[in-house]
């Protein structure tokens, strides 16, 4: 690594190494939110250094040349409004925080599963940049996005700068969004990313690809300080876990007067094939009964016939339409009431999830989800 230049530090902040106890309790009692969640010896990225220069008081500086943000070559580290509002952008999820609560609704799934369990269910891995797609499953594609980890999250520098309450740069708001949404979607990657298996699976859907030169101990090293973050520190989006995508498009709707959340169909056809089951059910299960219904009519208009062997063909016509109606209609009956079932177990799985966790949150110091 390059020599610092002989700049005098802005503040002595204390690494902390983060307990690996799973007691929320003891992890609420030894965390501390004004200090790196990481020592300086376990950090990813060494490029960046937090120094107090002669001008500058508080600054990020790069041991290169290119004085920029990792993985943003276009953010300059010399202008703080402009990482602050990267990290933004890169991290924040305003409208799913503004959820709240009601992202149980979108069936989530707080314990995170490791990546080679997700490609075990069927889930086929996407690649994503956008913060609020983060751990959203498409549950009818068997899709589950997945945002990259930035290099800069890694940097022990980096929360150094965010974290000193005296580098008035950041001010006290956007510090404390910053770090609740960066502390959760680092616990997403303690929990994504576990074995050895996980790690190549990561890096080969490019994951981590700001990591080349790490090893699988390395990282395992540097993430497992994320295991003790309590509930009561993160950002409320991320104490849900994984998300169904297409739940929370439909209840966008009622709470945030969207149409949708997040639609990725390019053209219509894709949007309405998900549809195309329930409208074939529904248009088979129309079409057997007119059908029916339009043999029982015709037999009743040569009912009085003379032939007998006509009258026996048209009471056995007649006697199964009617058997088709009725077996079409029981078929349908049987369908909702399997579907009502099927939704109230799942509601009363999701309430009884619902009140575990809020009872976890309540003991971690967190009133409301």
């Amino acid at each position: 690594m390059v020599d610092e230049d002989p700049i005098t530090p802005a503040s002595t902040l204390p690494a902390c190494v983060a307990s690996f106890s799973r007691s929320s309790t003891a992890a609420d009692k030894a965390w501390d939110s004004t200090v790196p969640p990481f020592p300086q010896s376990n950090q990813l990225y060494e490029e960046l250094h937090y120094s107090q220069g002669p001008e500058k008081p508080f600054c990020l500086r790069s041991h290169g040349s290119r004085q920029t943000l990792p993985d943003a070559p276009r953010v300059r580290l010399e202008c703080p409004s402009q990482i602050i509002s990267h990290c933004l952008d890169d991290l924040d999820t305003p409208q799913m925080n503004k959820l709240g609560e009601k992202l149980w609704r979108a069936g989530p799934h707080p314990e995170i599963l490791s990546l080679t369990q997700q490609l075990s269910m069927d889930r086929r891995i996407v690649v994503n940049e956008d913060p609020s797609v983060h751990l959203l499953w498409a549950a009818v594609d068997g899709i589950l996005y997945v945002k990259p980890l930035p290099a800069y999250l890694t940097s022990f520098a980096f929360w150094r700068y965010l974290l000193d309450t005296s580098n008035s740069d950041v001010n006290l708001e956007e510090r404390e969004r910053i770090r609740v949404t960066a502390l959760g979607f680092l616990k997403t990657y303690s929990s994504l990313i576990q074995r050895r298996s996980d790690f190549n699976l990561a890096r080969r859907h490019d994951l981590l690809a700001s990591f080349d030169n790490i090893s699988f101990e390395t990282f395992i090293t540097f993430i497992s300080h994320f295991d003790a973050v309590p509930q009561s520190a993160i950002s409320a989006r991320w104490r849900y876990g994984i998300l169904q995508l297409d739940a929370l498009n439909f209840h966008s709707i009622l709470q945030l007067r969207r149409w949708h959340f997040n639609r990725f169909e390019s053209r219509y056809g894709a949007y309405f094939q998900r549809l195309f089951p329930i409208i074939l059910f529904i248009f088979a299960l129309l079409s057997v009964i007119l059908s029916a219904m339009q043999v029982i009519l015709g037999a009743r208009q040569i009912w009085d016939t003379d032939n007998k062997g006509l009258k026996k063909t048209l009471e056995v016509f007649e006697w199964s339409a009617t058997e088709a109606i009725a077996w079409s209609l029981a078929f349908g009956l049987m369908f909702v009431v399997w579907w009502i079932g099927v939704s109230t177990a799942e509601v009363c799985k999701r309430r009884r999830m619902q009140r575990r966790f809020c009872k976890r949150l309540k003991e971690e110091g967190v009133d409301r989800p």
